[in-house]
């Protein structure tokens, strides 16, 4: 397990100082890489801790959460693994690119990982998108092969659509650097963007929908444990019931079981497992 953390979404001109005095706060930090001439909005960095077990900690404790002066979202914490020589060294070049197995590796390369997907999953778009539209704003990130835009009819802003990239990389590089950031015309909100896996025949096929027009895809279109399906929702309140939980979550896909647990814990520390009929549903409510 790597002690090493990959940040994301950091305000411009961050400083190594405040990056050591955030992660200190979980355990020694060993080194501070931060990318120099990021574009803006795209500032990050490496933290290395002097442990997997605190880099864990500090992973757990701020991704998502942790909101530095300056920016406009929490920024985003991985573990990040064989980055560079070794996984000791920084990763040269221009913005970095994650592939999701959690290797690093920097542009100019093939831009595709055996095994890895090439296809990622947008969701919240405006229902008046265009195929023109997604491919120039996601064309930045790399040479997309095919683009499947839902054409069945969705609540307002729940439009969806599948792009598919040459390369694994550059769907890393999109889920990354799209993700909760873009934002189309006509829309109060940024699209949430996840890597898709198994999709439809091939990543060719429509997939059929849920009543929130959201991708359900059939048995025979999607291998079985090729991903987790069940997430873990914590710091609910004791008196949280499975309607109250079905409500929330039914808006990103179709919601096959609810366990709550029932045992004596903490106020405000209650939790329970959702699972999703799907892989991509589950990461989509997870992201979300």
């Amino acid at each position: 397990m790597s002690k090493k953390l990959f940040v994301g979404s950091l305000p411009n001109g961050i400083q190594d100082a405040t990056l050591r005095a955030e992660f200190s706060k979980y355990g020694p930090v060993e080194d501070v890489y931060v990318k120099q001439g990021c574009d803006p909005g795209r500032q990050w960095a490496f933290v290395t801790m002097s442990s997997p077990e605190a880099a864990q900690l500090a992973k757990d404790a701020t991704d998502r959460i942790l909101m530095f002066h300056g920016c406009a979202r929490p920024c985003d914490v991985m573990v990040a693994k064989n980055q560079g020589m070794g996984g000791a060294e920084p990763v040269p070049g221009g913005q970095i690119q994650v592939v999701s197995a959690g290797f690093l590796a920097a542009p100019g390369g093939g831009g595709d990982v055996p095994g890895q997907p090439r296809k990622i999953f947008v969701g919240s778009l405006p229902e008046t998108v265009s195929d023109a539209d997604l491919r120039t704003e996601f064309s930045k990130y790399g040479t997309i092969v095919d683009i499947h835009l839902n054409t069945k009819p969705v609540e307002h802003n729940r439009q969806w659509c599948f792009i598919t990239y040459a390369g694994s990389e550059q769907a890393q590089l999109a889920k990354m650097s799209a993700d909760r950031q873009t934002i189309f015309p006509g829309c109060d909100k940024a699209v949430e963007v996840t890597l898709a896996r198994h999709q439809g025949m091939y990543g060719q096929e429509a997939l059929t929908t849920d009543v929130h027009g959201m991708p359900v895809a059939s048995a025979t279109q999607t291998q079985s444990g090729t991903g987790p399906k069940k997430i873990f929702v914590g710091s609910l309140p004791m008196n949280i019931s499975r309607e109250v939980l079905a409500a929330e979550f039914t808006k990103y896909g179709q919601v096959t079981d609810i366990h709550i647990n029932y045992k004596n814990c903490e106020p405000g520390r209650n939790w329970a497992f959702i699972t999703f009929a799907t892989t991509e549903q589950a990461n989509y409510a997870k992201d979300a």
